[in-house]
């Protein structure tokens, strides 16, 4: 009982200590926080930019509308709406032309002044569409857009054409004046585009993709957060490496350790109570990332919370006991501070911490997967992983557990042998 109050006391006074340093909070909460978010926002803006949403402007295209029936001015109505273009009109082909060859537009729409009428009447029309031999790539997408938008116009026009020969074949509007039958073949129109658009937002047939055990698979940004979240989180965790190891140090520099040792406080009570000091704030940091990229950014969190929970206390542990040893290894603060900041990078990058390539590093192949396996942070960020992004159960990352357990044994051996608090 008396250890578990000493443990208490040492776990209380660290925490104290830490709560003090607000650039050390600022780096193991904030920043992980920051750089999650700046690239989860990223992402997100540039698929949405790729879908036309939230206002992007990729490409300056003119636009001639020479046609003025009804189908020249939804096209143009159409394209005017597609955030990804910055439309500008012109009254002539010629001048839209001139700023396609001055490469001030990316391409240039024409729509011909009979455009409407041939597609009252249905017959072959065509929209032309002049673009820049130096930019291929815009002229795929606008060639893409305009593809979407004739196929729209198309739809509307054959069944502005069905309409008005079923009712001229079946003779109902046969007494009616031209002014009757373009209302009631209007009205008709109108009816059936405003229920196939209705099919659209809800079609009577939906694919949901599942894996093999019949759960649904997550969104591609669901995984890709699953996967960027969980490795920002194990790479920070470990950054807190540098405070053990250098607090531990300069504790024992000043004094502080002399102090602890004197009072009825056992060794092991105090290594004890600075390692549970240190995993308690690597739980939070953890919860906190989390927790925040699970409400911003829906990102999953998989089916095993008690899988989580064995991961972040593993992790959290080799993190501690990785500290300690530093600080039985090093003879001054500074240089275990210095040595453990340069591990967090080069373990993190090496350990798929940093996410940098569609397949983590420790699931690929040759001499650098290898190398990567013999990371904790490669292990703990592939538990997180199979967790979140792959529905797995918790027994599925007991291996991984396992060998970060042993990691920490073996850190823990080397700094029982070889740490001094005098």
């Amino acid at each position: 009982m008396n250890n578990w109050r000493h443990i208490q006391s040492v776990v209380w006074k660290d925490i104290q200590v830490l709560s003090k340093e607000r650039g050390a909070l600022a780096v193991l909460f904030l920043l992980p926080l920051l750089v999650g978010s700046m690239m989860a926002s990223m992402n997100l803006s540039m698929a949405a930019s790729a879908r036309g949403e939230r206002g992007a402007i990729l490409l300056d295209v003119g636009l001639v509308n020479r046609d003025a029936g009804t189908f020249g001015q939804e096209i143009s109505k159409a394209l005017q709406g597609i955030n990804v273009l910055r439309m500008e009109s012109f009254a002539t082909a010629t001048t839209a032309e001139e700023r396609v060859a001055k490469g001030q537009a990316a391409a240039a729409i024409v729509i011909p002044p009979d455009f409407s009428q041939k597609i009252d009447a249905y017959m072959p029309t065509s929209i032309e569409v002049i673009v820049d031999p130096a930019q291929p790539e815009s002229t795929s997408i606008v060639t893409g857009i305009m593809n979407q938008v004739v196929s729209e116009v198309t739809i509307w026009g054959e069944v502005q054409y069905g309409i008005r020969n079923v009712l001229s074949e079946s003779g109902v509007l046969a007494n009616a004046s031209p002014q009757q039958q373009l209302a009631v073949e209007a009205q008709s129109l109108g009816v059936i585009m405003t229920r196939l658009n209705e099919l659209r937002r809800s079609p009577a047939i939906a694919v949901q993709s599942q894996d093999l055990e019949g759960i649904p698979v997550s969104s591609q940004f669901g995984a890709y957060f699953a996967y960027l979240f969980p490795g920002l989180a194990v790479m920070f965790v470990f950054f807190g490496v540098s405070l053990v190891a250098s607090g531990v140090l300069l504790e024992r520099e000043t004094g502080t350790l002399r102090r602890l040792m004197a009072a009825p406080l056992s060794t092991s009570s105090i290594i004890a109570g600075k390692m549970v000091a240190h995993i308690l704030v690597a739980c939070a940091q953890v919860a906190v990332l989390l927790g925040v990229a699970r409400v911003a950014f829906g990102m999953p969190l998989g089916r095993s919370p008690l899988g989580l929970v064995v991961v972040t206390l593993a992790t959290a542990l080799t993190s501690a006991t990785l500290g300690l040893m530093l600080a039985a290894l090093c003879k001054t603060s500074k240089q275990a501070d210095n040595l453990a900041t340069l591990l967090g990078f080069v373990l993190g990058g090496l350990g798929g911490a940093i996410s940098v390539t569609p397949t983590p590093l420790f699931r690929s192949a040759g001499f650098m997967g290898t190398l990567s396996k013999l990371t904790p942070q490669a292990h703990a960020v592939d538990a997180f992983i199979r967790l979140m992004a792959e529905n797995a159960p918790v027994t599925q990352v007991l291996p991984n557990v396992g060998v970060l357990l042993l990691m920490s044994a073996v850190f823990f051996m080397v700094a029982a042998r070889r740490l001094r608090l005098d």
